[in-house]
């Protein structure tokens, strides 16, 4: 360590050598890969949701339970994962998620009412959330003086994954969909997905052979943590916490966009087709178009995610942090409004708005784990689980909210009636949009707002000490 605020370490206080890992680079290379497979069967329920919603009968506000279910389960189980993976030094927690969530996602075409997909839903999304702290502590392990690049590397598989399971898993239900007299027979297209759970136990069984025996804390970690004076822990410390915050808005505003993207596509299919109400035809075309927009998000995040990666240099990592979150915002602003600028063009205009936002609010998402981990370095899946689980437990709200600004409480069942008519007594002005919704402009111009936020508060990154990290 280099500061005045830390002392050096007799080397008698340090602990032993972990023993040597053989093949680093091909454990990496697994671990990486297999990221790509697992966010391909995490956006499975994503890129589905307009034709699930037509086949179970759901409305806007269950469709937005999911996604706050999904982002909520995730959320929660990865700081837990987390820690059982630092205090037990092992990885089999995340391996042992990857394959429940290759079991119930690829049976959510079994689910016949809405509480059942529920259930699949989150059970699954905690599987998946359960990979990402040990898998990612071990690749940037593995990187050793290039943690920065192979956490970049991690995290752009993750996102390619995403962008495939958002184009492709569309397309490949669509081509199993058999037609019954002239009808397609969406129940059994999305059976079919039970045929992509083969793929994923190889592909977990492929991760448990590249990670066994693979440690995740910093040589000397241990020498370094306990040589802090307390104001260099609480710096420590307040940073992580503002990564953590920036992050956890930064998700949320992931999630509201998810929701965001796909009543656009829906709408946008409707409006084409003159239409004012979804059929199975219908939802079928704007399930593809929903994936492609997924897919164009994902782009913007792993796209300069790896950029960041491979060529930012310390000193500019707290601009990043500042500067990238405004720009998405301006790019999220317009998506709803591409219409009044592009008339004829939306969706190519809308795709490109959609993966500058993706950059907003994506991109800068694999320097914090990496600069988390430096920070803390005797507690790196602790560190990764905060910077991604951590984050993803409040993003649930962002669905909940956007598809309340959307549609309002009047769309919601679920409000309490008591809730309602204390809104129902406010000024008209006030009470008026809070249940009859502001519309879907509203809800991504609100969205827009948090990203700037994000941006604002990562002004508070204490700019020596993310420098200082670097060179430890």
């Amino acid at each position: 360590m280099s500061s005045a605020s830390t002392q050096c370490v007799p080397p008698e206080t340090e602990i032993a050598s972990e023993p040597i890992v053989t093949r680093p680079a091909t454990r990496a290379t697994t671990t990486i890969g297999v990221h790509f497979v697992v966010d391909v069967f995490s956006f499975v329920g994503v890129s589905l949701m307009p034709l699930l919603a037509v086949t179970l009968g759901m409305g806007t506000e269950q469709k937005a339970l999911l996604l706050a279910l999904g982002s909520l389960c995730s959320g929660v189980v990865q700081p837990i994962v987390a820690w059982v993976s630092d205090k037990f030094d092992t990885r089999a927690v995340g391996t042992m998620g990857f394959v429940v969530a290759v079991l119930c996602i690829g049976c959510f075409g079994l689910a016949q009412n809405f509480t059942q997909l529920a259930v699949l839903y989150g059970l699954g999304a905690a599987g998946i959330g359960a990979f990402h702290p040990p898998a990612a502590a071990i690749t940037g392990h593995l990187g050793g003086s290039k943690r920065s690049k192979y956490v970049a590397f991690f995290f752009l598989a993750g996102m390619v994954g995403g962008m495939t399971g958002n184009v492709l898993i569309p397309e490949y239900v669509a081509a199993m969909t058999p037609r019954i007299d002239g009808h397609p027979d969406t129940t059994a297209g999305l059976k079919s997905l039970l045929y992509l759970i083969p793929i994923g136990l190889a592909c977990a069984f492929m991760l448990a052979r590249a990670t066994h025996g693979v440690g995740h804390r910093h040589h000397g970690a241990h020498g370094s943590h306990t040589s802090w004076d307390a104001s260099e822990r609480r710096r420590r410390w307040f940073a992580v916490g503002v990564l953590y915050v920036t992050n956890m808005l930064r998700f949320s505003v992931n999630m509201a966009l998810v929701y965001l993207l796909i009543e656009w596509a829906s709408e946008y299919v409707l409006i084409k087709h003159d239409a004012t109400m979804m059929t199975e035809r219908l939802s079928v075309e704007a399930s593809k178009l929903n994936g492609i927009m997924q897919a164009s998000m994902q782009v913007g995040m792993g796209g300069m995610g790896i950029v960041l990666g491979l060529i930012l240099s310390a000193r500019f990592e707290k601009l990043a942090f500042v500067v990238i979150p405004l720009l998405g915002s301006v790019a999220l602003f317009f998506i709803p409004r591409v219409g009044a600028f592009a008339p004829g063009f939306e969706v190519p205009v809308a795709i490109l708005a959609t993966i500058l936002t993706g950059v907003g609010f994506g991109a800068v998402i694999p320097v914090s784990i990496s600069l988390a981990q430096r920070l803390l370095p005797h507690r790196t899946s602790l560190a990764s689980g905060l910077m991604l689980g951590g984050a993803w437990t409040i993003a649930f709200m962002g669905p909940i909210v956007a598809e309340l600004i959307h549609k309002g409480l009047a769309n919601k069942p679920s409000a309490p009636e008591g809730l309602v008519s204390w809104v129902a007594g406010l000024d008209e002005r006030i009470a008026k949009p809070l249940i009859e919704g502001m519309g879907l402009q509203a809800g991504f111009t609100f969205t827009a707002g948090v990203l700037l936020v994000a941006g604002l508060i990562a002004m508070l990154l204490p700019g020596e000490l993310v420098r200082r990290v670097a060179r430890d």
